[in-house]
């Protein structure tokens, strides 16, 4: 076994680069960060990190390497404790308002401030000079792309060309925009298309986080005349943070509010929520729960912002949040009465994870994804059932035994860790050499 894990392992690390664009990660970034953060610190061979720059493809040694992730981490803040995110302050205004209250916005941010992320980044990896070109990387390596950013783009992978020795492994995490566009924006249609033409091209073995997941990408792979593809399904784990003791915290134990978590698209179906909180409000009156809307707007996302924000009976009971660090949103979704994700379609679902680790139930519309993700442990509601969320959001806000039964059993659950998970993804590598 240790000869053969001493396979060196290149990391693609443009979504790294990209970091700095954002103030806080999203999931794929987290999970990203704990790919490189993991063949950095644990492979047993040798590792490192390839970049597209304007001088070429660069190689950034281990040590390099290691220094990126933590100052990415820095960066976005993840390393911080809870209780310092100015965010969750706001949060804890809004829950404790009886009017009005704007609060602060971390995701927007102006241009100077992106550059000065940037600049911290790049002074912690000192790039280009003294990094070795991609000609010099070890000979076998296996290429590892997560991040998904420059797979769409031939400029960025064409060094595989001239490098036959390199076996590539793609992790893709879904084929909605090719089995819903509807969903998708068409620039985003195009990008996925190119990102699985490439895949196809190129792949030596794929990895997908879930068994709906792996069917969508192997019929697609199939259609495209590579259905020899070694295909590694593995459930992604959650950050480490949401495995750790929860700390009580009185502020937000006192309110009884809701956590909605992901980017404000068409997709992801906030409008169905807008309707049930209207009937929460309409029934129950300032008693009604809130409901936190954490993410940012992504295609179609300013108009889901304008219906979120221009609901005068919701003016009191949605609060907007970006800019969360993980500490953060653990926090807010651990004392939270449920975690909601009505999606239209997924093709994973890391916010369910991390809700049932830290024994908070959640409500997810019925889908293929959410189930292979949560089990028996959700409650599970067809995305345009209005009266179904309405009934399971009562349901979880009162003191009956349907809502104790729920709570029991989610405290049964136990997630995938990294460990387990690494240790089936170097397994999967190994039979590549």
């Amino acid at each position: 076994m240790g000869v053969v894990l001493s396979v060196p392992v290149a990391y693609d690390m443009v979504r790294m680069f990209a970091g700095p664009l954002v103030p806080t990660p999203r999931g794929i970034d987290r999970v990203d960060l704990g790919y490189a953060r993991h063949f950095a610190e644990s492979w047993r061979g040798d590792c490192g990190g390839t970049l597209p720059t304007p001088w070429g493809i660069v190689w950034f040694e281990r040590g390099r390497l290691l220094k990126l992730i933590d100052r990415l981490e820095d960066i976005w803040s993840e390393s911080r404790a809870s209780q310092e995110d100015t965010g969750l302050d706001d949060i804890k205004m809004r829950l404790a308002a009886n009017r009005p209250l704007t609060a602060r916005r971390r995701g927007k941010t102006n241009v100077g401030e992106k550059a000065r992320r940037f600049a911290d980044l790049f002074s912690a990896g000192g790039l280009p000079r003294g990094l070795r070109r991609l000609s010099a990387a070890p000979q076998n390596s296996i290429y590892v792309n997560i991040g998904h950013v420059g797979l769409a783009f031939p400029w960025f992978l064409a060094w595989l060309q001239r490098r036959p020795d390199v076996k590539p492994v793609f992790m893709l995490h879904d084929m909605i925009p090719l089995e819903n566009p509807e969903w998708v924006s068409d620039s985003g249609l195009h990008h996925h298309r190119h990102m699985t033409a490439n895949a196809a091209r190129y792949a030596a073995a794929l990895i997908t986080t879930s068994p709906s997941a792996r069917d969508s990408v192997t019929r697609e792979m199939r259609a495209r005349g590579r259905d020899d593809i070694p295909v590694a399904t593995v459930p992604l784990p959650v950050a480490p943070i949401f495995l750790e003791p929860g700390q009580p915290d009185q502020e937000l134990a006192a309110h009884n509010y809701f956590v909605v978590c992901g980017a404000l698209e068409p997709r992801k179906n906030h409008a169905l929520l807008v309707y049930v909180w209207r009937e929460l409000v309409r029934r129950h009156g300032p008693q009604a729960p809130k409901l936190v809307v954490v993410g940012s707007p992504a295609w179609g996302g300013e108009a889901i912002l304008h219906f979120l924000t221009r609901c005068r009976d919701l003016e009191n009971h949605i609060i907007l949040a970006r800019g969360l660090s993980s500490p953060a949103l653990r926090r807010l979704v651990s004392h939270a009465k449920g975690l909601l994700m009505p999606s239209h379609a997924e093709g994973y679902g890391l916010p369910l994870i991390e809700a049932l680790c830290v024994g908070t139930p959640v409500i997810a519309s019925d889908l293929p994804a959410h189930r292979d993700v949560a089990g028996d442990y959700a409650l599970y509601r067809h995305p345009m059932d209005g009266l179904g969320w309405l009934a399971a959001v009562e349901t979880l806000t009162s003191d009956t035994d349907e809502s104790a039964a729920v709570r029991r059993r989610i405290s049964s659950y136990r997630p995938p860790t990294w460990p387990d998970y690494f240790s089936k993804i170097e397994h999967f590598l190994r039979t590549l050499s």
